[in-house]
């Protein structure tokens, strides 16, 4: 399903190196290299919060611990996951897959975007009676959720970016107190990794 080369496995490293710390608006974000001054600036999302009652579902997928000053200073797992599941094709294995579109959840917060946290990367599915060999089951606990929709463009751009606006927002603008239970970000099939888009739906208590 996914080719190995580093055109597509490039593109996520880059956006997965800043997905985690981007949750901590106090973590040191890694600078580009000097572009061009017609370069335009990184975007930021614009579209409203959006609150959501979410039944629970599973996930199935390949999963590392790990926290934000650790994928802050250049240390961190994110990366390295994403690049060995596409590149491997890891999560072609996975079977009973409910749409073609990656889940990631975010899941055991030890306390809140200080600490440690399970991040896992995969699919959803309509079962979790076979999962294969070095991979686990994350379930998405039902409640209510604050879903807030990237921009359409490049993923070091864009998730970053809304990431970033996340760990601004007040609980007034987000809809609620993060819970730090359950969070989980969806993409849609992609086909262009340079033109992509990420929702986040962000746990409230």
């Amino acid at each position: 399903m996914f080719s190995a080369t580093a055109e597509i496995a490039l593109p996520v490293f880059l956006a997965l190196t800043a997905t985690g710390l981007a949750q901590n608006p106090s973590a040191p974000a890694p600078q580009p290299a000097p572009a061009p001054q017609t370069t335009p600036a990184p975007p930021t999302s614009s579209a409203a919060p959006k609150l959501e009652d979410q039944d629970t579902f599973t996930v199935v997928g390949v999963t590392v611990r790990t926290n934000n000053a650790k994928e802050a200073g250049g240390q961190g797992a994110i990366a390295q996951l994403w690049q060995s599941a596409i590149q491997n094709g890891t999560l072609d294995q996975i079977p009973n897959k409910l749409t073609d579109g990656f889940i990631v959840v975010y899941t055991d917060y030890a306390s809140d975007n200080t600490g440690d946290y399970n991040y896992t990367l995969g699919y959803r599915v309509t079962s979790s009676d076979k999962v294969p060999d070095g991979m686990v089951v994350r379930t998405v606990r039902a409640g209510k959720y604050s879903a807030i929709a990237s921009e359409t463009g490049a993923p070091q751009e864009v998730i970053p970016a809304l990431w970033q606006r996340i760990a601004q927002m007040t609980p007034q603008q987000l809809g609620g107190a993060r819970a730090y239970q359950t969070d989980f970000e969806t993409y849609g099939a992609i086909t262009d990794w340079g033109n992509m888009q990420m929702t986040a739906h962000i746990g409230l208590k």
